[in-house]
């Protein structure tokens, strides 16, 4: 498999299983197929090992907003 289509299938299959985007690496020419590796992962354990590893910030939901009108 191709390295960018095996990069956009871990994506893809990471936000549908944890709902947000995960961080990616800041380097220009970062390794692609570890990324692509470590999203596989988590989406296989579903744990999120990319919090620690690129310190990506999981979306927490709090519930519906108040609305306050003056």
């Amino acid at each position: 498999m191709r390295i960018k289509k095996r990069l956009d299938k871990a994506l893809y299959n990471f936000i549908c299983t944890f709902d947000y985007y995960p961080n990616c690496p800041s380097k220009i020419g970062f390794d692609q197929i570890e990324f692509a590796k470590d999203l596989e992962k988590s989406v296989e354990d579903n744990f999120d090992y990319t919090i620690e590893k690129y310190g990506t910030e999981p979306v927490v939901y709090t519930g519906r907003q108040d609305i306050i009108l003056d």
